[in-house]
């Protein structure tokens, strides 16, 4: 048994090598806007805009220098959402010679285990052989080896070659976990074929394995598997002996116990097979094993010749099917009408942290009666589909929004220009543009006069020029007057204090007023730049109309939104008719066990034995 490793877990290995390869580096230097802001929404986590960002600086053009590692890194966020075909097209013309930063025999290998995944053996097998990894010399501390030799023997397996698998396997270090799974694997093979003693010698190889929660579930898998080859082939102490290593707390204990029972029960020891199979009766009855142990309880007590043990165990096995019956009619009537979201909790987050999350598995009434289903990589890649097209159709809601959004500023852009074109607006900016121009001729007149005549009053400031005014008219009334000498000879000496202040502060006025001309004139360069572009605006405006664009751009949307909703229907039918399926199966196994009932309790009523009331 291959251990059960979602296609993400590949995809969330390849996006870690994108990262750490010469595609993005923490360090790098961005030269494209576009490019950087892919990254910052990848390091975000948010993959979908950032995959975004990619795709449309490529179809602009806008990614520069960095057009090969974008490739790169969309390839490794396509495969991440399960779109290993264009990941492999983009890996295929990128590595295929080899490329600084990027180890190809891991995309490669990626790719391969994505593919073993979806059941493609030859694409698998292809992709792995582009990878390189030879099976010779594999160093305990090379994981990726390993697990390579691991993926070679389930592909030998899956094509019938048990010599090339076993040949993988030998190549595997002794304590290397992947030995561990290929030898499940072999021991698999060999029941499949009935040579019993074979496959539980493969599966005995797994109680060597070191105590990791997932190696001790496949070992307890392992003695199961050997415990019921061996009751196969007759070995039914032997096989009392695997069961027995299985831990009671192990997801495989049913089917343990049920196996201890019966291999006690065939070696002639019904009493014993009492023992697990009382155990299993204290469990819920949704395990097969449990209700299969529901019969097992009574039969045993009738070799025991205890027909009134049997008949109230009988009883209490149909009470216990009616009831399991009941919940799974329920449970598909559910499933026949209910919305399929809440009952397998797809919830649509805002994040993409599905791509590291674990697998889905719903916590509800009816997943107990699904859990073979759910564990399986099919239903799991089925769930994947349907919350991805759910999230991919969200998104299509919020694009239609923004275009709406965009669409209403267009309105009032366009109501703008008309303001601008009707309303006067280009005049008022016309005439302020006149205004700065005279201001800045004025004052490069009044400097270059300042200059010529070192006049200092000529650059006085407003202060200083009404000062000069009070003192000429102060001046003419005290001639009008004949005003007496001591006032005339304090005027003279005012006109001299002013006069000296203007040199002493002549310097400093210069520098100033020539500051304030070059912001002058770097204002009205500016202005005259604007007012040339706003003609230019004004002249291409009707050419440069956005609505169409937008107008295009809805109706793609829409369009894609109807095809998202046809694959959601579609996605929906099948994970509801796969449940439906899997529900009226155990509906069906429910009947049998539930009319097995009845008529041993009729067969025990029938044989009108003593111990039994008519």
């Amino acid at each position: 048994m291959a251990p059960v490793q979602a296609i993400r877990t590949a995809a969330t290995a390849l996006l870690t090598l994108v990262l750490a390869s010469g595609a993005v580096r923490a360090a790098e230097t961005v030269e494209s806007l576009r490019y950087g802001v892919s990254l910052y929404h990848l390091y975000q986590g948010d993959y979908f805009q950032s995959l975004t960002e990619l795709m449309v600086g490529q179809a602009q053009e806008e990614l520069g220098p960095h057009t090969e590692n974008a490739e790169l890194l969309r390839g490794g966020i396509s495969l991440s959402y399960g779109m290993d075909r264009e990941a492999e097209r983009v890996f295929t013309a990128l590595l295929s010679e080899p490329r600084e930063g990027v180890n190809r025999q891991r995309a490669w290998f990626y790719l391969a285990k994505v593919a073993w995944q979806r059941s493609e053996i030859e694409r698998a097998a292809i992709a792995l052989d582009r990878a390189g990894l030879a099976l010779v010399d594999i160093d305990r501390r090379d994981e990726l080896a390993q697990e390579a030799a691991y993926l070679r023997a389930a592909i030998a397996l899956s094509q019938g070659d048990l010599a090339a698998a076993r040949s993988s396997l030998a190549a595997l270090p002794e304590k290397s976990p992947w030995r561990f799974y290929s030898s499940y694997n072999l021991g698999a093979a060999h029941a499949a074929e009935g040579d019993w003693v074979a496959a539980a010698g493969h599966f005995h190889q797994l109680g060597k394995a070191e105590a990791t929660p997932e190696l001790r579930t496949l070992r307890d898998r392992a003695f199961t598997a050997s415990g019921y080859a061996l009751m196969a082939a007759g070995e039914f102490d032997a096989a009392r002996e695997d069961f027995r290593q299985v831990r009671l707390l192990s997801p495989v204990a049913d089917r343990a116990l049920l196996g201890h029972g019966w291999a006690a029960f065939e070696n002639g020891d019904a009493m014993a097979a009492l023992a697990p199979w009382r155990e299993l009766g204290t469990r819920p009855p949704l395990s097969q094993s449990v209700r299969e142990s529901l019969l097992a309880v009574p039969y045993a007590y009738e070799q025991l010749s205890r027909p009134g043990l049997a008949l109230a165990s009988y009883q209490q096995a149909r009470q216990v099917y009616q009831a399991e019956l009941d919940s799974v009619q329920a449970a598909i009537e559910q499933f026949a009408s209910g919305e399929l979201s809440e009952l397998l909790q797809l919830e649509v987050e805002n994040s993409d942290d599905w791509l590291f999350g674990e697998d889905i598995l719903p916590i509800s009434d009816q997943a107990p009666y699904l859990r073979h289903l759910i564990a399986s990589h099919a239903f799991q890649g089925a769930m994947r589909e349907l919350r991805d097209l759910q999230r991919i159709n969200r998104n299509l809601v919020i694009a239609t929004d923004k275009l709406a959004v965009l669409a209403q500023a267009d309105i009032e852009q366009q109501a703008n220009w008309e303001r601008v074109i009707e309303g006067g607006a280009r005049q008022e900016y016309e005439e302020r543009l006149s205004q700065l121009a005279v201001e800045s001729e004025d004052l490069e007149s009044r400097l270059a006069a300042a200059e010529r005549e070192g006049d200092g009053r000529a650059l006085a400031d407003q202060a200083g020029r009404q000062l000069w005014r009070r003192l000429e008219r102060a001046e003419s009334l005290a001639g009008q007057i004949d005003a007496p000498q001591a006032q005339r000879e304090l005027l003279r000496l005012y006109r001299g204090l002013m006069t000296w202040d203007d040199s002493e502060q002549f310097p400093d006025r210069r520098w100033r007023a020539e500051r304030e001309l070059a912001e002058l004139q770097a204002a009205l360069t500016e202005a005259e730049q604007g007012l040339a572009r706003l003609d230019i605006a004004i002249a291409n405006r009707r050419s440069s109309n956005f609505a169409p664009r937008l107008v295009a751009l809805d109706t793609r949307v829409s369009e894609q939104q109807m095809v998202v909703g046809q694959a959601l229907l579609r996605s929906e039918s099948g994970l509801r008719q796969v449940a439906m399926a899997e529900l009226a199966q155990q509906a069906r196994a429910l009947k049998r066990s539930l009319g097995q009932s009845q008529l041993a309790i009729a067969r025990l009523y029938d044989r009108g034995s003593t111990g039994v009331g008519r």
